[in-house]
């Protein structure tokens, strides 16, 4: 059972963001699945996308979770400014980021269009990270 079915409640149309510890994360995630970036690194891939979770620290806000399913497997990627799992290297987090700005621009086609499109981009760009 995924995190997104755990809290999520069929009769909301709004989707709510609940609040975890890191250590809920690390002890429900193989730690082959959770993945980290920073703050922004991904905000144009990500557009489409809602965090399911998300941590604070002594400090605020540290980090929100993503969940996806892909290849049969579920994945985190945690972002923000201390988030949590494998780090992504920077040029890849970049050049997906860049493709994914690049789409945002192109106000030709419909939003539906778009949307499958950020979706396979994401499909390639957890491709990447998780060979």
């Amino acid at each position: 059972m995924t995190f997104q079915n755990l809290f999520n409640n069929k009769k909301r149309t709004k989707k709510v963001k609940i609040k975890t510890t890191k250590k809920q994360i690390r002890d429900n995630v193989h730690p082959d699945n959770l993945f980290s970036v920073g703050y922004c690194d991904l905000q144009h891939l990500l557009r489409f996308e809602n965090a399911f979770a998300y941590s604070c620290g002594v400090n605020g806000w540290s980090c929100d979770y993503y969940e996806f399913e892909h290849n049969n497997q579920t994945y985190i990627i945690s972002t923000g400014y201390s988030p949590i799992g494998k780090r992504i290297d920077y040029e890849t987090t970049k050049t997906f980021d860049n493709l994914a700005s690049q789409m945002n621009q192109m106000n030709s086609t419909t939003y539906e269009k778009r949307v499958n499109a950020y979706k396979n981009l994401l499909g390639y760009f957890l491709d990447k990270i998780t060979k």
